[in-house]
């Protein structure tokens, strides 16, 4: 059992991180002080800056925590009881939902995608998060290739390239509203893209 003073330390984090995304959300960085996150939070300055030496260490433990979310996303769609296709779907329709959920703040995210890559993308704690969804997916491909329901390939290239492709598709589409019709749409067009592939079987010229 996790002892009590960590409970409470863990507690605190959580919801500074939690207002921080709010005031990020609704400020943009630029215009998000910690003031503001004190506030929001209901915490004194002094117990803000316990956790965070500055604005931008608190920012990028804003972006680590919605990394980790994705994971569980996909975790949880995995874990499923339906064929390998069908997870992969599942997963890009309630990540839809995710980003619609929660679209201001990936908005911010894209503006200041800049500022990810200046911390450092490699070897950072957003870079293994990263990897450790591209290892989900690969995963489970692997698992689709042993029932026949997957070919034989690089599971983990191509869980790279099924991450990228979806991260790509929800980026351009943030300033758009998903009704239920084109949430279906576009699980069906990403699922058909990925596993059926654009080609024609036999046509080579």
């Amino acid at each position: 059992m996790v002892p009590r003073k960590q409970r409470e330390i863990e507690f605190r984090r959580k919801a500074i991180v939690d207002a921080a995304r709010e005031v990020f959300s609704e400020k943009g960085y630029n215009g998000t002080t910690i003031d503001n996150v004190a506030e929001r939070s209901e915490f004194a300055k002094a117990t803000l800056y316990k956790f965070f030496r500055t604005k931008e260490e608190l920012y990028m433990s804003v972006v680590e925590d919605v990394f980790k979310e994705i994971n569980v996303i996909a975790e949880k769609a995995m874990s499923e009881d339906l064929p390998v296709r069908e997870k992969f779907a599942l997963f890009i329709e309630r990540l839809i939902t995710h980003f619609s959920d929660h679209a201001d703040f990936f908005r911010l995210l894209m503006r200041e995608m800049g500022r990810v890559n200046m911390a450092g993308w490699k070897g950072s704690p957003h870079a293994m998060i990263h990897e450790q969804l591209n290892e989900i997916l690969a995963r489970e491909l692997e698992r689709g290739m042993k029932l026949k329901q997957v070919r034989k390939l690089d599971a983990l290239r191509a869980g790279q390239v099924f991450n990228h492709m979806v991260y790509a598709y929800h980026m351009n589409n943030l300033f758009f509203e998903h009704d239920e019709k084109m949430k279906k749409d576009a699980v069906e067009f990403l699922v058909s893209v990925f596993f059926d592939g654009v080609g024609v079987k036999g046509k080579t010229k």
